[in-house]
Formats: structure tokens, sequence, C-alpha cells
């Protein structure tokens, strides 16, 4: 078997997956609400206007019927696409990155990765009284320099993620920070060790070269 091709959006062998974040159903639900008043209010319309445009009242509800019919298919089939690419939108968090994917469309897409070490500042933001009683909200994560900040909107328990993001941050400075201070000082540490060692073979010489010369007076 062919091994499996790495690309952005995977977590390397060297990296622990912390969380695997998708968005809250609430924001597809809206979307799910949002066609079904469209497509009534169309088939309405046709049904109270073909009648009027139309003397045959039988065709007129009959392309009504056939409208509808469309309506309904498409409305369908609008919902099933409007679910795939929206749960196609998530961010991957590990000991050592974050991974945001956003899905515009089926032939759209954005995925870009931000190491910990670049992280400046987490936010967890919610507004609303939906975002307070569901419990999700939009993760800003703030970066260093001229990188793009990460929002990542109708996020679920945005501050328990927000929480794991600043703690990995905080981990992976520590290491770093403790990495540079073994490089700087780890040369010096080394010949100290050895320095009572050395002291203790020079007294040796001494005490030697003492007894000897006791001895010749003698």
């Amino acid at each position: 078997m062919h091994p499996r091709p790495t690309t952005i959006e995977t977590v390397d062998a060297d990296e622990v997956k912390l969380a695997e974040v998708f968005k809250h159903p609430i924001g597809i639900i809206l979307l799910y609400i949002q066609a079904a008043v469209g497509m009534v209010v169309a088939i309405g319309m046709a049904y109270f206007l073909l009648p009027i445009v139309l003397e045959d009242t039988d065709t007129a509800f009959f392309i009504g019927n056939v409208f509808a019919a469309v309506s309904v298919v498409l409305a369908f089939l609008v919902i099933l696409i409007a679910s795939f690419i929206y749960r196609q939108n998530r961010i991957i968090i590990t000991d050592r990155n974050i991974t945001q994917i956003l899905q515009y469309g089926l032939f759209n897409r954005k995925v870009s990765q931000l190491n910990m070490h670049n992280v400046e500042d987490v936010t967890a933001v919610q507004n609303g009284v939906l975002p307070t009683m569901l419990n999700y909200g939009t993760l800003k994560v703030e970066t260093a320099g001229e990188q793009v900040n990460f929002v990542f909107p109708f996020c679920p328990e945005v501050g328990k993620y927000a929480k794991i993001i600043l703690d990995s941050r905080e981990k992976v400075l520590g290491q770093m920070n403790h990495e540079d201070l073994v490089a700087r000082h780890g040369s010096n540490t080394a010949p100290a060790a050895k320095t009572p060692q050395k002291s203790t073979v020079a007294a040796i010489k001494d005490l030697g070269a003492e007894t000897v010369k006791q001895a010749n007076t003698r």
C-alpha cells in the first residue's frame, strides 16, 4: 500500500491532537429556517399570482403545483449542499499548531496554519441571548507580525477551546525558554561539576609532598 500523502491538514506523527472543532449546528439551522421561509413565500406568491395572470384556473393551479414541486426539490438540494459546506469548516488544535479550514463553496476553500509560538492572544466572544444560552460564540486568535488573525464564528464551547489554545501556547513558550537556557548555560555547567575532582587531586598531591618532606627531615 502507498503511504497516505501528508497535507497541511494532516497531524504529524510528533504532534498531539488536542481538539478538532466544528461549527455549532445553530448556524446551519438558521440557514434551514431561511430556506424554508423563502420556499413558502415563493410558493405562496405563485399560487396567488398565477390565477390572476391566467384565465384558466386549472392551468394556473397545475403550473403552481409544478412550481411548488420544483421549489421543494431545489430547496432540498440547496440544504444538502449547504450542510456539506458548513460541516467542512473546522479548526484543528495540536500541541504545536492551529489549522483553520474554511469552506466557502463546493470548489472554494482556504486552509491556514499557525504555529503556537506566533499566537499573541486568544479571545472568546459571546454576544446575544442565543450564544449565551447555547454556549457558542466567535473564537479569535490574534497573531504576531503581519500574519492574518484567525476568526472562527459559531464555535461551540468557545471559552473551553480558547483555554486549550492558551495552555498549549504557554507550554510551547516554556519549552522554548528552557531549551534556550540550556543552550546558553549548558557549557558552563560541565566544568563546574569537574572542579571538585581537580581540587581533590591537587590536595592529594600536596599531602603526598608534605609527607615526603617530613620523612626526609627525620
